[in-house]
């Protein structure tokens, strides 16, 4: 059993792409590899995330697989919902929802 096998049967049941003909299954283990890479780097630089991207392939060959999952992939954001609502005991609960739309860049000029 291997680290990843855990996220990956937990996102299964609440993302349709292990549902879907051979190939789908993929975009399921990129994303699965990518959170743990997140988790280890604390950081989302999809460079690092390839470097700390757990595979076989070489680091560019892993950049590239990360740039074509962002490109393909679509996000049910509504099953995402679900899950962090079934992950952290939300339901029948009261709750705050705080969201931070702050939109940082590092030019002169502009802050958020």
């Amino acid at each position: 059993m291997e680290l990843s096998d855990g996220p990956r049967v937990i996102l299964k049941g609440h993302l349709d792409w292990g549902k879907y003909p051979k190939g789908h299954k993929c975009r399921l283990d990129c994303f699965v590899g990518m959170l743990l890479a997140l988790v280890r780097l604390k950081r989302m630089n999809l460079t690092q995330l390839a470097l700390a991207f757990a595979s076989q392939a070489k680091p560019k060959s892993r950049y590239r697989r990360l740039q074509r999952f962002f490109q393909e992939a679509v996000f049910d954001y509504d099953a995402i919902a679900r899950l962090i609502m079934q992950m952290f005991d939300f339901y029948e609960k009261s709750y705050y929802l705080t969201l931070d739309r702050t939109n940082w860049k590092c030019t002169q000029g502009h802050k958020g």
